[in-house]
């Protein structure tokens, strides 16, 4: 039974589980009720397959940041999810919700939540009995779900790509516009000299370390000003 916090089949949802304690309810001579955080795992495409386990019991290993291997609870395996449980908000799956889908009705994505089937993921990763369980057509809908999501991860980096793009125009606009010109009276200075120049001018000295084409067009814009005042 996989319980990899990153497969889509898996759908773990956090809740309260209410017992009585007898033996404390013997004591106490009145009903003596006890809370525990439980996890209760239901698997896509498989309503009658559901596993229970206390919140808080040793689940498997996971690895730190400086490589040393950690005891985990089911708490921490999926721990955005039990951190909505605690904060008593809506715990969703991960995943784009099959509300989301165009090329389902809403009778599908009714039948397809109460198979636990909640995310397009979900729905493309179902293989063997689960997908079976989907009934005639269960074969399409995969393909149509992965086909979406194929298709919105190439929208994805369509959209990555152009903003890159931008970026790099952004670039080198800046690095144009910080170009010193060479018949600059600044531009044969070094840059202890041209800072020395705008402290003596203005009062105040460049901070940080740019860069000398940045300088030259810092003393060039205080020369102007210092032109404009005395005219």
């Amino acid at each position: 039974m996989s319980l990899d916090k990153n497969d889509p089949l898996v759908i773990p949802v956090f809740k309260i589980h209410t017992t009585k304690n007898e033996a404390k309810s013997r004591e106490a001579g009145r009903p003596i009720y006890d809370d525990m955080e439980i996890v209760e795992v239901r698997f896509a495409g498989d309503r009658n397959k559901i596993s229970i386990f206390p919140a808080h019991a040793i689940c498997g290993e996971a690895q730190d940041e400086h490589g040393d291997t950690l005891k985990i609870t089911y708490a921490e395996r999926w721990s955005d999810q039990y951190k909505r449980f605690k904060a008593k908000e809506h715990q969703v799956a991960e995943g784009t919700p099959v509300d989301e889908l165009p090329f389902l009705t809403q009778a599908k994505r009714s039948e397809l939540k109460a198979l636990s089937i909640y995310t397009a993921e979900a729905l493309a990763a179902l293989d063997g009995q689960p997908l079976k369980n989907l009934g005639q057509g269960g074969r399409d809908l995969k393909n149509q779900a992965q086909a979406y999501l194929d298709n919105a991860s190439g929208s994805a980096n369509v959209m990555k790509m152009a903003a890159e793009i931008e970026e790099l125009r952004r670039t080198v606009a800046e690095l144009r516009a910080d170009k010193a010109s060479p018949d600059s009276q600044f531009a044969s200075w070094s840059a202890d000299q041209i800072k020395d120049w705008i402290e003596e001018k203005i009062g105040e000295r460049p901070k940080g370390n740019p860069s000398h084409a940045t300088l030259v067009k810092r003393a060039e814009e205080v020369a102007i000003g210092l032109a404009d005042e005395a005219a």
